[in-house]
């Protein structure tokens, strides 16, 4: 099951609405007719130690790309949202820090 960040805080925030009973008999659609839209659990392989260049040798960097950056304990790193609309989450570290980016 893949947790949206919005949902996980409300989760937090309010755990005992995920205590809640749902009353699935009710339903506008069929259940049988549902279908998985996207990839099977763990079809989006993570990133783990990614490699970096220095952006002045990015050449499959375009200049209007976007990047996600994230700058921790003196260390600075961007991440294309190219690469992480394939792979979602990257596990990275900054010095000491093990530290999770999630897009």
């Amino acid at each position: 099951m893949k947790i949206v960040p919005g949902l996980l805080i409300a989760l937090l925030c309010f755990p005992c609405a995920a205590l809640a009973e749902w009353d699935f008999s009710r339903h506008a659609i069929d259940p049988a007719e549902i279908r998985s839209g996207g990839p099977p659990k763990d079809g989006i392989p993570a990133l783990t130690d990614p490699l970096f260049v220095p952006a002045a040798s990015a050449s499959f960097m375009k200049n209007d790309d976007q990047v996600l950056g994230v700058s921790l304990n003196g260390v600075a790193r961007a991440y294309p949202t190219r690469i992480l609309s394939w792979h979602e989450l990257v596990n990275d570290r900054f010095g000491d820090s093990a530290v999770l980016v999630s897009w």
